[in-house]
C-alpha cells in the first residue's frame, strides 16, 4: 500500500478580497498560483497563515503589544494552498484523500479539477478518488481557503439567533467560536489547513468502524459482559469463511473471541471473568487492554485494528432541581462508586490551534501534578486531537466533552442541522472507544443563553440542535454513554420552576466576582460547578513578554492591557473591557486598595485569586457528599493575557497553582467559615480506606500551636475533626500533617479584609508556602 503523509512545506498565496474580486483571480493548481501576482510565501500543513506570515518576515508577533489589532485588517484574505506529490500507481486503483482538519471554508482542487467544497472546521473529511482525477507520477493538490467573514454573509440572519457580540458571524459558521473573540480569547479568525492530509490507497478489505464497550459490569466487579459491533467493507467478496477475531490482554488477564461475518455489519456479546478495571484518578489505577481486532479468512489476516481498551462504567446521576437543603443531585458514578470530581476546564491550547497539539502533553503534565480526575472540553473551543484522550485513558482523567457551541442560539435551518449532524457523528465515532471520556455535552451555556438573550420567552428544550440533532445521534452511535444537553442544563422541569440558574444541581459559579467568600459564593446551592473562578495577574516577567515597555503601567485606560484582556479595540466600552478593571477591584476588595506600581498589582492579583480558587474547591470538598464535584476554570491559557488561568500562556505558574495543588490533596485539612467564637477543621479523605494522619495547627504570626493530635479518617467522606477558637481574629493559620509516612501542608487566613499584603507575605514566607 502506498501511502503519503502531505504534511510540511506547502506553497501559500495571500491575497485580500478586493485584490480577488478586482483581479477575477482563478487558482486552481501550483501553475496559475505562480502566475497570479498575489503574494506566495512558504507555509506549512498543519498549520495557521499567520505563523507563515510572521516566519517569512511579513508580520510582526501578532500577540505583542497593539499587533492584535493587525489581525482584524486580515479578516477577509483568501488563502492558496498548494502541493506537489508523486503516486507510483493509478491504473485501477482507488485512493482516499484525508483531511484532518481545514479551517474552515475550502475548494480543494485535485490536478486542476474541484474535487470538494468543505464547510466545517470542526470535523475531518475524506474522499474517493480514482485513475480519472490522478496521474501516474506528478500530482498538484490546490486548496483555496475563503474567508468565514465572507461566507456569513450568505446567510439569513432570522431573529431568533443571537449570541455575543462579537460571535453572531460564527453561528453559522462550523468553525472554533473562541476564534471571533472571547472574553479569554482575542478575536484572530486566522485560517489554514490545520491538521494532517495524506492519501493512501483505499484498501480492498478494511473496517469501516468497530466499538468495544461495557454492556454490563457486576456490582462485586466478578464479570463484565463486553459488546463488540463492526462494520466492514469486503469489497466483492463474498461472506463465507471471513470471520472476526478480537483479542485483548491487560497483565494477568484476557479475552478472546471468534465470530463468524455474515453481513456487513454485526455485535457479539462476551464474558470476561475478574476483569482489571479502569479508574480515574483518585480511585485507582487506569487499567488498559491491549486489543486486536482482525479480519481473517483462511488464517489470512486482511485487515486489523488495534486500540487500547478500559473496562469501566460511568453514570451520571442528577435531578432537574435543588434547593437550600440540598434535596438535589448531580454525581458521577465510576463502576458502581460514587466520584468527587476535583477538575478544571481545558479550552484551547493557542489562539491558533495547528500549535495546539504541541502544548498538550505540558498542560496534561499540569493536570496531573495538580492531581485532577476530570478535564471538561469546553464547547467554545474545538475537538482536540486524539493525543489528548489517549494521553487521558492513561492518566485516568476523565474527559466531559462539550459539542462546539457556545453562548448562543444557533441556527435551526435544515443546512445548518445537516452540517452539524455530520459534525456530531464524525467526532462520536473518532472518541467513543476512549475510556476517558465520561460524559457528552450539549453545549455550553446555550440553555442559560435562552434566558439572557430571550428572558426565556423561548424554552431551551425546544432546542433542536441539544435536544433533536445530538440524541439522535448518540442513540445511534453511543447510546451507552451519558449525554446532558447543556451546561448548565435546564429540563422542562426547571424551566416551569424557575428562570434563574439558582435552583439546578450543576451551576456555572460566576456571579459578581466580589470577595470570593461573599454570600452568593458560599450560599449557592449548586451540587456541582462546573466552571467557576477568578481573575489573577501573570507575573511581570511574562506581562514583558507581550505588553511595550511603553504599555507596562499604568493600567488605567491603557489600550495594550483591553487588547491583552480579549478586546477586540481599545475602546474603553468593547464588551470585555471591564476585565482589566475587574481584576483591580478584586484587588481592592481584599486589600482595601489598588497599589501604584506593577509588581505589586502582579503580586496582589495573583494572591486574590490563589485565596479565592483555593476558597471555592475547599468548599466543595469540605461539602462531600452534599456537595459533589468542582471543576474550576482553568489550568492555562491559551494565549498571553490577563486572565482566571493559574498557569500563564509562558507555563509560569500563577500562585493559584500552588493553593490549589494543597487544596487538592487527597487527605486534606480544611478549615469552615467562623460560626461564633469557634471555627470547625474538617478532615477531607478522597482514599477509598481509611487513613489514619497526625496534624497540628500553629498560628504563624505568633508561633503558637493552637490544636495538635492524631485521628483517622473515615475513606471517602468529610468529616469535622477539631474545633478550634476564632476569637483572634488576626491568626493565621498553618495546618500540617502527615498521611502514609509524607507531609502535608494547608494553610487558612482568619483575617477579614483588607488584608495587610506585607504581613501576609510575611505568614507564607515563614510557613514555607511560597511554592511546591
Amino acid at each position: 500500500m502506498q501511502k503519503i503523509v502531505l504534511d510540511g512545506i506547502w506553497e501559500l498565496g495571500i491575497c485580500s478580497n478586493d485584490t480577488f474580486r478586482k483581479n477575477k483571480i482563478n487558482i486552481v493548481d501550483l501553475d496559475s498560483l505562480c502566475n497570479s501576482n498575489i503574494t506566495v510565501i512558504e507555509g506549512h500543513v498543519p498549520g495557521n497563515y499567520e505563523i507563515d506570515l510572521e516566519k517569512a518576515g511579513i508580520i510582526e508577533n501578532p500577540f505583542y503589544g497593539k499587533n492584535l489589532l493587525k489581525s482584524l485588517d486580515r479578516e477577509m484574505d483568501h488563502l492558496f494552498y498548494g502541493k506537489k506529490f508523486v503516486l507510483d500507481k493509478v491504473i485501477n486503483e482507488k485512493y482516499i484523500l484525508q483531511f484532518d482538519g481545514i479551517d474552515t471554508i475550502a475548494d480543494i482542487y485535485l490536478n486542476g479539477s474541484l474535487l470538494a467544497h468543505t464547510e466545517n472546521m470542526l470535523r475531518g473529511y475524506e474522499f474517493e478518488v480514482g485513475e480519472e482525477l490522478l496521474n501516474k507520477g506528478d500530482n498538484e493538490l490546490l486548496v483555496h481557503i475563503i474567508p468565514v467573514s465572507l461566507e456569513a454573509r450568505k446567510y439569513d440572519n432570522p431573529l431568533f439567533q443571537n449570541g455575543l457580540k462579537y460571535e453572531m458571524d460564527s453561528l453559522n459558521i462550523r468553525k472554533s467560536p473562541y476564534m471571533y473573540g472571547w472574553d479569554i480569547f482575542p478575536r484572530m479568525l486566522s485560517g489554514g489547513i490545520w491538521k494532517s492530509v495524506r492519501i493512501f490507497n483505499k484498501p480492498d478489505f478494511r473496517f469501516i468502524q468497530s466499538y468495544l464497550f461495557v454492556r454490563n459490569l457486576n456490582t462485586d466487579y466478578s464479570s463484565a459482559q463486553l459488546e463488540f459491533f463492526y462494520e466492514v467493507d469486503l469489497n466483492e467478496a463474498p461472506y463465507h469463511g471471513f470471520e472476526i477475531v478480537l483479542e485483548g490482554h491487560c497483565k494477568e488477564s484476557s479475552f478472546s473471541m471468534n465470530w463468524d461475518v455474515w453481513s456487513k455489519a454485526g455485535h457479539f456479546t462476551f464474558d470476561v471473568e475478574n476483569p482489571l478495571l479502569w479508574w480515574p484518578r483518585r480511585s485507582g489505577e487506569p487499567e488498559l487492554y491491549d486489543v486486536k481486532v482482525q479480519l481473517k479468512k483462511d488464517g489470512v489476516c486482511y485487515a486489523q485494528k488495534d486500540f487500547r481498551f478500559g473496562i469501566r462504567t460511568v453514570e451520571l446521576q442528577k435531578t432537574s432541581l435543588t434547593n437550600e437543603n440540598g434535596k438535589g443531585e448531580f454525581c458521577f458514578w465510576v463502576n458502581h462508586k460514587k466520584t468527587f470530581i476535583l477538575g478544571t476546564n481545558w479550552v484551547p491550547l493557542d489562539s491558533l490551534p495547528s500549535r495546539g497539539k504541541e502544548r498538550i502533553e505540558p498542560s496534561l503534565k499540569l493536570v496531573e501534578d495538580l492531581d485532577c480526575n476530570m478535564i471538561r472540553c469546553w464547547g467554545g473551543g474545538y475537538y482536540e486531537d486524539d493525543y489528548l484522550y489517549d494521553r487521558c485513558d492513561e492518566l485516568g482523567i476523565l474527559v466531559w466533552q462539550d459539542f462546539m457551541q457556545a453562548c448562543g442560539l444557533y441556527p435551526e435551518n435544515e443546512t445548518f442541522l445537516r452540517n452539524f449532524e455530520e459534525e456530531v457523528v464524525w467526532q462520536v465515532r473518532r472518541l467513543r472507544q476512549h475510556a476517558c471520556l465520561a460524559l457528552w455535552s450539549g453545549d455550553n451555556e446555550n440553555d442559560m443563553s435562552y434566558g439572557w438573550l430571550t428572558n426565556y420567552r423561548l424554552d431551551p428544550n425546544q432546542n433542536r440542535n441539544t435536544r433533536k440533532i445530538i440524541p439522535q445521534v448518540l442513540r445511534m452511535n453511543d447510546y451507552i454513554r451519558e449525554y446532558l444537553p447543556s451546561s448548565p442544563y435546564m429540563d422542562e422541569t426547571a424551566y416551569r420552576y424557575s428562570t434563574t440558574d439558582t435552583y439546578l444541581p450543576e451551576q456555572h459559579l460566576w456571579g459578581p466576582r466580589d470577595y470570593y467568600k461573599g454570600d452568593y459564593y458560599r450560599n449557592a446551592f449548586a451540587h456541582f460547578a462546573s466552571e467557576t473562578g477568578y481573575h489573577g495577574c501573570p507575573s511581570v516577567e511574562s506581562i514583558k513578554k507581550f505588553i511595550t515597555p511603553e504599555g507596562l503601567w499604568p493600567y488605567k485606560d491603557n489600550g495594550e492591557w483591553l487588547l491583552h484582556a480579549s478586546s477586540p479595540t481599545m475602546k474603553k466600552d468593547e464588551t470585555y473591557a471591564y476585565r482589566i478593571e475587574l481584576m483591580a477591584n478584586q484587588i481592592k476588595v481584599l486589600f482595601g486598595e489598588v497599589p501604584d506600581n506593577l509588581e505589586d498589582f502582579a503580586c496582589m492579583s495573583q494572591i486574590s485569586q490563589a485565596e479565592a480558587k483555593k476558597y471555592f474547591i475547599e468548599r466543595f470538598r469540605i461539602g462531600k457528599w452534599r456537595r459533589t464535584g468542582i471543576i474550576w476554570w482553568n489550568v492555562i491559557d491559551g494565549c498571553p493575557q490577563f486572565s482566571d488561568a493559574v498557569v500563564d500562556y509562558y507555563y509560569n505558574k500563577k500562585m493559584a497553582y500552588y493553593y490549589i495543588k494543597r487544596s487538592q490533596a487527597r487527605t486534606a485539612l480544611i478549615f469552615d467559615e467562623p460560626a461564633g467564637h469557634n471555627v470547625q477543621l474538617y478532615g477531607v479523605n478522597d482514599y477509598g480506606i481509611d487513613k489514619d494522619i497526625k496534624f497540628k495547627v500553629t498560628d504563624v504570626i505568633t508561633d503558637r500551636i493552637i490544636y495538635e493530635g492524631e485521628t483517622s479518617l473515615p475513606a471517602d467522606s468529610s468529616v469535622v475533626i477539631a474545633s478550634v477558637d476564632a476569637s483572634e481574629h488576626h491568626a493565621f493559620f498553618l495546618l500540617e500533617w502527615t498521611c502514609d509516612g509524607k507531609k502535608f501542608k494547608n494553610h487558612y487566613v482568619l483575617w477579614n479584609p483588607p488584608f495587610n499584603k506585607d504581613l501576609y507575605m510575611e505568614c507564607i514566607r515563614k510557613a514555607g508556602l511560597q511554592s511546591v
